[in-house]
């Protein structure tokens, strides 16, 4: 795409009403001393195209600020990259008019030319790339990077790294995240396997004591059936026993005949005595208070009471009976407690408990000899668990580590391609570069971790820190690729270029550059040759004009 003519402009800045211009289609000069409406005349194509300021300011102020006027418009003729010539007006009033070849359209229609705006301004206006932050150049550079395919990237590894792989990546970013978390869970896995092991290995190694044997059991024996006989002899029977059966059985004696028997004995002769005083009493009626006459009342207070008389003489008797069991109860023990303490009984009942003890310090020998079988048993038991274990564990700490070296090496493959596949955007890039470089990722050398960026750098300084000169170059190699890239193929506009020299030829671009000429009037010239005589001209007139001053100081 280039321009071929600016036919008529009315209203525009503060250009006169009617100024056009034609343009070569390879470079063209702006020249002029300052203030003559250089940077104006460049940004007409601009303005004209997208409807906005070189630096894509849509609500620039173009109307001419000098004179009120109602009215802007600018027509331009331009080509296209087919080769095909259109005519554009663009007329800003109340409303915006845009007619292309005869024909009203919308501004969208005019993208089909442009493409991507920001792409464009960045192709024709240098300077563009330069007004914008860091984060805003970097997405403008990845938009433009030529995209490689998965199947592409893919080819970049060998056959040996494309096995460990698999398949083509998808998305390299989350393809490194991923194994990073499978890197993380493995080396977790990995970590409480090694402490299981280490637990199982330090309870294998545990000494465990040896089995215990009971070799008493033929005299523990023995002891058991001497002591069997003798009870049975005894009658089961122990002094100490009968001494304790005949204290509890006259304790219920007591609590019969002293307290029982005598509170029934006491509560009888209350009885007896309301009853013997049954005709005595002068009964009296409980409501009104008055005396009952009636016999036959009497006479139920006879049966009530007889019948408490008979209720406490049973509960008497019935006590009676139980002092009389527990008195044949104690006379028999007693008699059995006369016979243990003969000599010889005595004797045998010590014998009987010397025997309790021995039998019951060997039981206990036997019972802890047991326990502590069992309990060597069940250790012996976890030992050989814990063997096993250790076979398993052992097992399952290969895989693991086998699986972590394989995620690892698949991670390394992966940020091997990352810079691969950079470095194959590079050398697309590059051609249309010479001294600019533009580096995509930074390595982190401490964990590995390749991380995008966009770092510009002109013969290897940072853009940030280079001259005016300097960032106008690099800004020029990079509209020039972004020109290339996008396909735009925009006219590139380079505003005050007097700081460049040697600007190389940008093949197949349009190039229109404006130039400060102290002295000269706006100039569209299409020779550099024509431009050195302007400046030369321009610089005669300066010695000459400090020449005079100089003598008039010294006069």
């Amino acid at each position: 795409m280039y321009i071929k003519s600016i036919n008529n402009v009315v209203g525009y800045k503060d250009l006169p009403d009617g100024f056009n211009a034609d343009f070569s289609q390879d470079k063209t000069y702006i020249i002029g001393a300052n203030f003559q409406r250089k940077s104006t005349v460049g940004s007409l194509f601009n303005w004209c195209l997208t409807g906005t300021s070189l630096y894509g300011n849509e609500k620039e102020q173009v109307a001419n600020d000098k004179i009120k006027v109602s009215n802007v418009s600018v027509d331009i003729t331009f080509i296209d990259n087919y080769g095909i010539e259109h005519r554009l007006i663009r007329d800003k009033g109340k409303q915006m008019n845009l007619t292309l070849d005869d024909k009203e359209i919308k501004q969208e229609m005019l993208a089909e030319f442009y493409k991507d705006k920001d792409i464009f301004l960045v192709a024709h206006n240098p300077y563009y790339f330069a007004s914008l932050e860091p984060k805003e150049q970097k997405e403008l550079v990845r938009r433009i990077i030529p995209g490689i395919s998965k199947e592409e990237s893919f080819n970049l590894l060998t056959d040996e790294e494309q096995q460990i792989i698999g398949t083509p990546i998808e998305h390299l970013g989350s393809y490194t995240d991923k194994r990073n978390e499978e890197i993380n869970e493995l080396q977790k896995e990995y970590d409480e396997n090694l402490g299981k092991l280490q637990a199982y290995k330090n309870m294998a190694l545990e000494q465990v004591d040896d089995i215990l044997i009971f070799d008493k059991e033929e005299e523990l024996k023995k002891l058991q059936e001497r002591y069997e006989d003798i009870s049975m002899n005894l009658g089961n029977s122990n002094l100490e026993d009968i001494q304790h059966a005949i204290k509890r059985i006259n304790e219920r004696l007591d609590d019969i005949l002293k307290d029982k028997l005598a509170e029934i004995t006491k509560n009888y002769n209350s009885e007896n005595e309301k009853l013997k005083n049954v005709d005595k009493e002068v009964p009296i009626c409980s409501t009104c208070r008055q005396e009952i006459k009636d016999s036959e009342v009497k006479e139920h207070l006879k049966q009530f009471y007889q019948k408490e008389l008979n209720k406490l003489q049973e509960k008497a008797n019935k006590l009676k009976e139980d002092a009389k069991q527990l008195v044949d109860a104690r006379k028999e023990k007693q008699d059995i407690l006369e016979k243990l303490n003969t000599l010889d009984l005595q004797k045998i009942q010590k014998e009987k408990e010397e025997l309790k003890t021995n039998i019951d310090i060997l039981q206990k020998e036997k019972n802890d000899i047991l326990i502590h079988n069992k309990e060597v048993e069940i250790r012996q038991e976890q030992i050989k668990k814990a063997k096993e274990n250790i076979r398993l564990l052992e097992s399952v700490k290969q895989e693991i580590t086998d699986e972590l070296n394989k995620v690892k090496v698949q991670k390394e493959i992966a940020n091997k391609l990352k810079r691969l596949v950079i470095e194959e955007q590079r050398q697309k890039i590059n051609k249309f570069l010479d001294k600019v470089d533009i580096q995509f990722c930074r390595e982190n050398k401490t964990n590995d971790k390749i991380t995008e960026c966009c770092d510009i750098f002109y013969e290897g300084r940072e853009f940030k820190k280079l001259s005016k000169s300097q960032q106008a170059r690099t800004c020029l190699e990079i509209s020039n690729l972004f020109n290339n890239l996008s396909g735009i193929k925009a006219p590139i506009f380079l505003d005050d270029a007097e700081s460049i020299t040697d600007i190389e030829e940008m093949i197949n671009t349009q190039m229109i550059i404006s130039l400060v000429i102290k002295y000269n009037p706006l100039e569209i010239l299409y020779d550099y040759s024509d431009v050195l005589d302007r400046r030369k001209k321009s610089v005669e007139r300066e010695i000459r004009e400090n020449s005079s001053f100089v003598i008039q100081q010294a006069a």
